[in-house]
């Protein structure tokens, strides 16, 4: 993720994001859930853009709206979290917040792809610098974490090993760009309610050896791009509450058994499901596959470095 500039304006490509490994640990005092998980960026974006407001740089404008056909209305105003996230680092930096941005969506909400938390990371990078702020990373990772669990991962960029409430993270700089198919069913999937579903009782012991030892080996497939690795590897603790909440992800997930993918697994907590696929050619001719099916709205794309 970074800035484009022309002229005095600017634009952000905000990316969607998969979780190609999900554990949850336990439920923390503080009501979160410990997990470990495995995430990466691909190549379906929403878009922030930035001008000065007026030509001068005076007042603040923050407008959203779908490029996307088949999208609900997107949340204006408070319920954005680019727009939370734009004041939070206004008033971090004591500056009253200045500008023209306009967000773009293309990213489905509630399908667990990270669209949301990905457009706050996005206006903490862009408002950092066209405002002159210079914050250091950290400094903004700490404000991501307040934001949303996810947040920081996009502020981080790349794929990554992410543990605690998704805050910690670990890169994973040479992962290889896996294709992918992403279908996204017409139904959502709350996720505080796919959590609550999960029915986990607080303070559980955490066997971590035997998680870690997954997650390394997850790790491990997804940077060597082993298929038959990837197959055990791509595994959701929250799918099958998710799949209750939503039958439409069982039905996608039936789909795609019976097509010729090496791994196929429900990102975040869902309902937008992904298949991993060999080549580019071999996802666009899956996704043709699964979009005469009418599942829902299907992506051909590919995870991001």
């Amino acid at each position: 993720m970074f800035a484009r500039r022309t002229g005095s304006a600017y634009e952000v490509l905000a990316p969607a994001k998969l979780n190609l490994h999900l554990s949850i640990l336990c439920r923390r005092d503080d009501g979160f859930h410990e997990l470990e998980t495995i995430m990466a960026p691909v190549s379906l974006n929403d878009r922030l853009a930035y001008s000065p407001a007026n030509g001068d740089g005076a007042g603040f404008r923050f407008s959203c709206r779908n490029v996307a056909s088949g999208l609900p209305a997107p949340p204006q105003g408070d319920d954005n979290l680019a727009y939370r996230a734009l004041l939070c680092l206004a008033a971090e930096a004591g500056i009253p917040p200045r500008g023209d941005f306009q967000l773009e969506k293309r990213i489905p909400a509630a399908a667990g792809l990270g669209g949301g938390s990905s457009d706050a990371a996005a206006a903490l990078m862009l408002a950092n610098r066209v405002w002159g702020i210079h914050y250091p990373a950290s400094r903004l990772a700490d404000m991501a974490a307040a934001l949303g669990s996810d947040v920081p991962f996009f502020l981080a960029g790349g794929a990554a090993v992410c543990r605690g409430r998704g805050e910690q993270i670990t890169p994973l700089p040479n992962a290889t760009s896996l294709p992918v198919v992403i279908v996204k069913p017409n139904a959502g999937v709350s996720t505080p309610a796919a959590f609550a579903a999960l029915n986990m009782p607080p303070k559980t012991t955490r066997p971590s050896e035997s998680l870690s030892a997954r997650l390394a080996a997850a790790a491990c497939a997804v940077l060597a791009a082993d298929w038959g690795a990837l197959s055990t590897a791509a595994t959701n603790a929250l799918q099958n509450a998710a799949e209750r909440l939503c039958p439409a992800i069982a039905r996608i997930r039936r789909a795609f058994e019976r097509l010729d993918v090496p791994a196929h697994c429900m990102t975040g907590s869902g309902s937008a499901y992904f298949a991993i696929c060999r080549s580019a050619r071999h996802a666009r001719r899956i996704a043709a596959l699964v979009r005469a099916q009418n599942l829902g709205m299907v992506f051909a794309s590919a995870t991001c470095r």
